[in-house]
């Protein structure tokens, strides 16, 4: 008999044709999750900046790692470690087109 797998969530922290700095919508999970997803969705006409995905145990204090994001890609960046809250940053901001980014979380 296989082993029951808890789905994992998929939410947007950062909405459609976000450009400037800014801190994402902060994602409080169920419970803590082991892995964690950024993926930033760029528009073809994005100039490269970055993005942080943040993760936290308490929501004040923020693990980050950042992830460069140029035009018309779909990057990815994984984080292993258990975390109850996640966001993602806008921490450069885009002169040029404009990026999504959905994180997900799994146990």
């Amino acid at each position: 008999m296989a082993a029951f797998e808890e789905p994992g969530f998929s939410l947007v922290s950062i909405p459609a044709a976000s450009t400037a700095i800014q801190d994402g919508n902060v994602l409080e999970l169920p419970k803590p999750c082991k892995t964690h997803t950024a993926v930033c969705t760029a528009t073809a006409s994005t100039a490269t900046g970055v993005v942080q995905l943040e993760l936290s145990q308490d929501g004040v204090s923020w693990f980050k790692t950042a992830v460069t994001v140029t035009a018309s890609t779909v990057t990815v960046t994984t984080v292993t470690g258990a975390f109850s809250f996640v966001r993602a940053s806008i921490t450069t901001a885009f002169t040029a087109g404009s990026v999504e980014v959905t994180v997900a979380s799994a146990a």
